[in-house]
This record gives C-alpha cells, sequence and structure tokens, in this order.
C-alpha cells in the first residue's frame, strides 16, 4: 500500500554527506559512517559461502556468489524527537515496499527499482543489487530474500538471498523467457532453509493471471504448491513452522489461511463472513487487520470501523486487540508487542484516505495496555517492530516522496 497524496507538515532539514568510507564490505562494516546511536555494528560473516545446494528435478539448485556490498553514510537529519532517526532520504530515493529487522531494513527505491538496505547501527546504505531490478523484500536476522527481475528481452525473475553480514549471494528459482505466458514470484518470505512465496502466470493479450499458487521451497532441494487458489492470493509471511497469507476470492472479503509446515495441513485461519487482511507474524503468533466489528467491505475496499486481531498458533486462540468506532490498519508483532496505524486522530477516522493525522499506536500482551508512539504534525503509517525499536513511514512535504524511521521504545520509557 502506498500514501497517494496528503497534506503533511513536517520540517526536514538535511546536511551534507559525512565523509565518504573507505573499503567497506558486509564483513567489515564502516566504521566512518554515521554515528547515530553510538552502537555500531561490526557484521559476523566469514565472507565465505559453504552451500552445496544442487536442487532436483525441474527446479534450478541456488548458485551462489558473492557480492561486495558497498557501504555509504546516510545524510544526517534533524532530530525528530527522543529516540528517533531518519533512515531514508529524498535526496537518494523514494520508499515502495520495504521490510525492517532489528539492525537491517530493505527497501525497494520507486525512482529506478532498486533494492537497497541500511545498516541501522552503522548508519549505512548499500545498493544490494545493480544489475536487476528489486522487489518484495523480507529480512530473516542477517538474511534479506526479494525478488530480482528484468523486463527485457528476454525476460528473467529469480529470488535472491543475501548474508547482509557477508555478502554471500544465492540466486534461486530464475525464470528465463522470452515467450509468453511470463512466470513471476511475489512476497517471498524466509524461513530456516525454506522459502514460502506466491507463483504466478500471466497471459500477455488478456491480462489474466493463472493459476495462483502459494509455494515452499526447501533451498537447494526442490519445489512444492501448499496451496492453489486461482484466485487473487496476497502478503505471504513466514515464521518458524508457519506460513501465513491472505487469499481474496471475490476481490472483497478476504481470509488469512496458514500452512503448518512440519505437517503439511493448510487451512482456512479466520473463515469469517467479513474482511481479513495484511497477516504478519512472529513466532506462533500472528496478527491482521479485521472488519468483524464494523460494516461489511464496499467495492472500494473501505475499512471503516476496522480492528486488529491476533492468533496464537501455540494455544489455537483468536484475541481481539482493539475495538473502536475508527480505523486501526495494518499491523505488526513483536514479542509481547503489536503495533499498527491509527486513524483516531483524522478529521474522519473512518476514511481510509483522509491520511493526514494518522499515528502510529502500540499495543502490551503483557500490560494490556496501548501506547501512542508518534504525535507529530502531518501523519505516519505501515509500521514495522522489531524487539525495541518500531520503523515507519513517512512522506516528505518538500518533495512528496516517502522516508522511512525508526523509533526507540526505550526512550520513551517503554
Amino acid at each position: 500500500m502506498r500514501i497517494s497524496s496528503c497534506n503533511w507538515i513536517f520540517l526536514a532539514a538535511f546536511a551534507l554527506f559525512a565523509p565518504a568510507c573507505s573499503s567497506c564490505s558486509g564483513k567489515d562494516i564502516c566504521m566512518e559512517c554515521g554515528d547515530f546511536d553510538g552502537n555500531y555494528g561490526t557484521g559476523t560473516g566469514s565472507g565465505s559461502d559453504t552451500g552445496s545446494d544442487t536442487g532436483t528435478g525441474t527446479v534450478p539448485a541456488c548458485e551462489s556468489s558473492h557480492t561486495t556490498l558497498e557501504w555509504k553514510p546516510l545524510p544526517q537529519s534533524i532530530d525528530c524527537g527522543p529516540g528517533c532517526r531518519q533512515l531514508t532520504f529524498e535526496e537518494i530515493n523514494d520508499v515502495n515496499e520495504w521490510a525492517a529487522t532489528h539492525r537491517y531494513v530493505a527497501y525497494t527505491d520507486d525512482l529506478n527499482g532498486m533494492m537497497h538496505v541500511v545498516d541501522v547501527d552503522a548508519g549505512c546504505y548499500s545498493d544490494v543489487e545493480k544489475e536487476m531490478g528489486g522487489s518484495y523484500p523480507d529480512i530473516n536476522g542477517n538474511r534479506l530474500v526479494f525478488v530480482a527481475d528484468d523486463y527485457g528481452d528476454p525476460y528473467r525473475m529469480r529470488i535472491e538471498i543475501i548474508d547482509l553480514a557477508s555478502g554471500a549471494m544465492q540466486k534461486c528459482l530464475e525464470e528465463v523467457q522470452t515467450t509468453y505466458p511470463h512466470i513471476s514470484y511475489e512476497n517471498p518470505a524466509l524461513v530456516g532453509e525454506k522459502i514460502a512465496f506466491k507463483w504466478k502466470k500471466r497471459n500477455e493479450n488478456s491480462d489474466i493471471i493463472y493459476p495462483v499458487d502459494v509455494d515452499l521451497y526447501s533451498i537447494g532441494e526442490g519445489r512444492k504448491t501448499i496451496f492453489d487458489s486461482g484466485r487473487n492470493t496476497f502478503y505471504v509471511r513466514a515464521d518458524g513452522d508457519y506460513v501465513v497469507w491472505e487469499d481474496d476470492p471475490n476481490d472483497l472479503i478476504p481470509d488469512i489461511w496458514a500452512h503448518k509446515i512440519s505437517t503439511g495441513k493448510t487451512w482456512n485461519l479466520t473463515n469469517h463472513p467479513s474482511g481479513q487482511w495484511l497477516p504478519r507474524m512472529d513466532g506462533t503468533r500472528v496478527v491482521w487487520s479485521d472488519l468483524r466489528n464494523g460494516p461489511e467491505p464496499s467495492e472500494d475496499g473501505s475499512l471503516a470501523h476496522q480492528d486488529i486481531y491476533m492468533h496464537d498458533f501455540a494455544t489455537g486462540e483468536t484475541t481481539g486487540i482493539t475495538n473502536a468506532n475508527w480505523i486501526h490498519y495494518g499491523p505488526d508483532i513483536s514479542g509481547d508487542r503489536i503495533v499498527w496505524t491509527d486513524y483516531r486522530a483524522c478529521s474522519d477516522p473512518n476514511n481510509k484516505y483522509d491520511w493526514d493525522g494518522t499515528d502510529i499506536w502500540m499495543y502490551d500482551l503483557k500490560t494490556k495496555t496501548q501506547h501512542q508512539i508518534t504525535s507529530t504534525s502531518g501523519g505516519e503509517s505501515e509500521p514495522q517492530i522489531d524487539g525495541d525499536r518500531i520503523f515507519y513511514l513517512k512522506q516528505i512535504p518538500t518533495s512528496g516522496l516517502f522516508a522511512i524511521f525508526v523509533q526507540e521504545l526505550s526512550a520513551l520509557g517503554l
């Protein structure tokens, strides 16, 4: 989801770049880069890849290679509050799809389609894939997975895994085609030595997408379809023993589906007459946006009175996290903390297009309390959380482009 046009009131000032980094690599993180929090990372990778992927059947093996991640210093930004930092800058790029873990943030540049990564601790950024475009990033620990694509002739698409500490790269499931229908991948999620992802085939003339599968690929071994929907499937996520995704059979009322890797069981997790979408996971817990307490979705996907729900696979319990007459959108979870985009301060809290005034809020499962995380003029959206760091998007009014910010919860006393 991208924000279209908004009235934002936010002052941003930028200084010149810090001195250039000297001979940085994924192993030796650039020590001259911006010292945001005094906690420079050093990396732990060995710079070598000892994998012996062979592949089976018609599935290509993961080819291993190495990249030199050339880390460059981030520009310095003005203070956006206690424990808050700006991580991407419209002088460099415009954020589109993105993913965050405690140390790293990966994102697609909407200006040129390239994939970039930020080392939050060291204050550096790097261009990850320089040959092809990048989309649908996901990060698990130090490993980044994303879809690399080149829509030229021939058409090329593959899933790449990059160890951000060592720079080692694996290229998986590459498709090279000169004729339609093109095969494409979306939403890869890395869990252990497996990748869950969406697979589809597109017809050039009628633009029909068929079929739509959720596949599970054991790196270097093979691929199997865990769900053949033939419909609109989105937002594949995975953690531990589980894969979840959104399946929308009639463009109006999606459900959250789940797959248990160890048993091979696949089932409709929500199976509710109202809509549920945008799942995210941590361990055995999955959260999503839910319309069961409000009106049915309209044809334009109305989000009125949208709430946050959670399911714990370990206990089998589904819990309502919010229930109030305004929009709670796009949750994420880390441990006992759940975050979302909250519309309560907007002039129309049930108008999904009224972005001016949105804030990031958090719920603590242990204390059963809500906390407001952001409260600046304008709006913040699409939060992601890992441990004591919350990442979110904000539009810069001077350019209209989007930037990622991070908030340290310890600075807020949380």
